[in-house]
């Protein structure tokens, strides 16, 4: 089955109003869109939905834009969005990104590259400068070509940022509204806030390797240690983050152990508690003592084929995350041909 031959019994359906099969039809897109990786075919099915007013079907592609956002930056077509799309889709909190820097950068080429700067106020209002790091937020006056034509933009976005990154939230919260999306990451997947856990044992990996990051820490290598033996144990990955986005917190580190237990023996195999009452599930701990009080934790898991591909994602409750077996394709995920192979574990911090 392929994404034009829907598209079309999608179209039929719902000139004769067949809301059966139209629905059927949606379902069927989340396995169907991965096919494209030009993400061409994706965004005319988007303007599509939008042409027939399908909000299913629009909610959709703005999932698949948001989960491949750091790939579809990268193409031809992220040039081709309209800027209502293009808004809808950097209000979302669950965009997959390295970094809002990277985020940034791509915004500014949009809006260079279709010669809108009219609506530079509007797109960069969605734009969480306050993630961004100071070292990042001092060198955008420099390096940034809308900022030397909008500087009366940027300047209270910046200083709001650093304002972020220099007052506790205790202070903090009185003046601002720190439940507003600029206070919240989104899905950053730098080596600063994640980790990739292999869940398929590597062609002729030892049963319990260490490696280091090559990606630094702001100049420190970060340590992660991945065990796997197919037989008896859960793989696992050690890592570190900061506390929290906030240069306060910036020198301050969780230690996070990531567990991919695909079943209850091997769970209890790994020497580790397992309190859990439906297999496959994702784990993600840390010293709960060490966690500051007026931080939370709202962490995600990511399915990935071949590291890359965001097959499903998942918000982590209690520290874990029931997943769909890796044995099927399950309804709503966006499927791939080589299947799951590696978990992304993603650290969200959030004031309370």
């Amino acid at each position: 089955v392929k994404l034009l031959s829907v598209k079309c019994l999608h179209r039929m359906a719902s000139n004769y109003g067949v809301t059966a099969i139209r629905d059927y039809c949606d379902k069927l897109f989340y396995k169907l869109l991965p096919q494209d990786p030009s993400f061409k075919h994706q965004l005319e099915l988007y303007k599509y939905a939008e042409l027939v007013n399908d909000l299913y079907l629009q909610a959709i592609c703005l999932q698949y834009f948001a989960w491949h956002c750091e790939t579809f930056t990268r193409s031809e077509v992220w040039y081709q969005m309209s800027a209502a799309e293009l808004d809808a889709l950097l209000q979302r909190s669950d965009l997959v990104i390295q970094d809002e820097f990277t985020l940034f950068q791509a915004v500014e080429a949009w809006i260079v590259s279709n010669e809108q700067t009219a609506l530079t106020d509007q797109l960069m209002g969605n734009i969480r400068f306050h993630m961004m790091t100071p070292e990042t937020l001092i060198s955008i006056p420099t390096n940034s070509s809308l900022y030397q034509l909008s500087q009366n933009i940027f300047i209270p976005k910046l200083l709001q940022a650093f304002e972020f990154h220099s007052v506790p939230v205790q202070k903090l919260k009185y003046y601002r509204n720190i439940s507003d999306p600029q206070y919240h990451p989104r899905t950053y997947t730098s080596s600063d806030w994640s980790t990739i856990l292999p869940i398929t044992s590597p062609t002729g990996a030892s049963p319990k390797s260490l490696y280091v990051s090559q990606a630094p820490y702001r100049g420190r290598s970060v340590w992660s240690d991945y065990s796997y033996n197919p037989n008896h144990s859960s793989p696992s990955s050690i890592f570190q983050t900061p506390e929290h986005t906030s240069q306060l917190y910036s020198s301050r580190k969780l230690s996070w152990s990531a567990w991919y237990h695909k079943s209850a023996l091997r769970c209890r195999n790994s020497n580790v508690i397992c309190p859990y009452d439906t297999y496959p599930v994702a784990a993600l701990t840390t010293a709960s003592y060490s966690i500051p009080a007026s931080i939370t934790y709202h962490n995600r898991v990511l399915l990935l084929c071949d590291h890359h591909h965001v097959a499903f994602v998942q918000d982590m409750k209690n520290s874990t995350a029931v997943i769909p077996s890796l044995n099927t394709t399950g309804l709503f995920l966006f499927p791939c041909n080589t299947g799951v192979n590696s978990i992304s574990f993603v650290v969200r911090p959030i004031y309370n």
